[in-house]
């Protein structure tokens, strides 16, 4: 199958009244095979049956957690409510959850538009980096997850190990799940990209002598498939990964809110989502396709598209903290 090319696609936005841009780049001009290996996300369809039948979080507790508020020991799913017009005091709450429905009332309300390159006056997303033709999207948008919650859970700036997640995690350039990649972290975590750098082709496990005293792993993680957990998630707490299929004509996009309009299913792609935008009704996220990709390496896809909002979750990781 022939590439498309940016004026194909193109026509196809101008007839479709689609709300994006196409530009010629040297992704359009891969060969089918070459642009699949941009991608690599391996589907585990048991484990997402397993995820779609977990009870929905309890966002609230995730926040209050995340803001280092102690409580005890709760359930996952959402706990008992306030009545309206009735006091915690008055329903007989216990101190937990009176917290929990302050937090609900107060700081689950999030603005329209958050985008952490630009948020509680700074910015929280790392560089944009190139998985090249290797299928290791899961570990870069994975990372770069982790990169940015320690800018926010402590304002330092890591650049850490793709590499290292990917291989020494049971990945490889065939592809791999973000379950896999979020358990390494949480037992492990990722040194820095000096540690262990990475290339774009298969590479054995390695570690250097510093590895344990500078890596960084997380002690919180939560999968997330309703559309307002995830905006609450992304506004209190920070970026995501998330999984959605590509098509061939995102391949060539350059600026907008991208929908899918022409060109057959490629593969599923794991990114960074850095933000949402109910203005423009669409997700912002970060790719692993170098900066001279889409919008200087980021794209917005609007809500509903590609599978993104319906089959598969977003996954949040917290609670950053160095390994030793």
């Amino acid at each position: 199958m022939n590439s498309l090319t940016a004026k194909q696609i193109q026509k196809e936005i101008t007839t479709q009244k689609a709300a994006w841009k196409a530009k010629d780049n040297p992704l359009l001009k891969l060969s089918e095979p070459e642009r699949t290996r941009r991608l690599g996300v391996i589907l585990d369809e048991r484990r997402l049956s397993e995820l779609r039948a977990l009870p929905e979080p309890d966002m609230a507790r995730i926040v209050a957690q995340f803001k280092g508020l102690r409580l005890s020991p709760g359930p996952v799913q959402s706990s008992r409510r306030v009545p309206a017009k009735t006091s915690a005091e008055e329903a007989g709450f216990s101190f937990d959850e009176a917290i929990l429905e302050i937090i609900r009332k107060r700081f689950l309300l999030c603005p329209r538009i958050v985008d952490w390159r630009n948020r509680k006056g700074r910015n929280n997303v790392t560089s944009v980096k190139d998985q090249g033709g290797c299928g290791s999207c899961v570990s870069f948008g994975t990372t770069g997850t982790l990169e940015s919650m320690v800018l926010v859970e402590h304002n330092v700036n890591l650049d850490l190990s793709e590499a290292e997640l990917l291989f020494c995690g049971g990945g490889s350039c065939g592809g791999w799940w973000p379950d896999s990649a979020v358990t390494y972290l949480l037992k492990y975590g990722i040194a820095h990209e000096t540690c262990f750098p990475y290339a774009d082709h298969n590479m054995p496990c390695t570690h250097c002598a510093e590895r344990d005293g500078e890596a960084v792993k997380i002690s919180n993680t939560v999968t997330i498939f309703d559309v307002l957990q995830r905006k609450q998630y992304l506004c209190q707490v920070g970026p995501t990964m998330c999984v959605f299929e590509v098509y061939g004509d995102f391949f060539g996009y350059s600026s907008g809110v991208y929908s899918h309009v022409t060109g057959s299913f490629a593969g599923l792609h794991c990114v960074e989502v850095i933000g949402h935008d109910d203005v423009a009704g669409c997700w912002i996220c970060k790719n692993s396709w170098g900066s001279g990709w889409g919008d200087h390496g980021f794209f917005r896809i609007a809500y509903g598209q590609c599978g993104i909002d319906s089959t598969y979750p977003f996954w949040g990781i917290s609670g950053t903290q160095w390994f030793a």
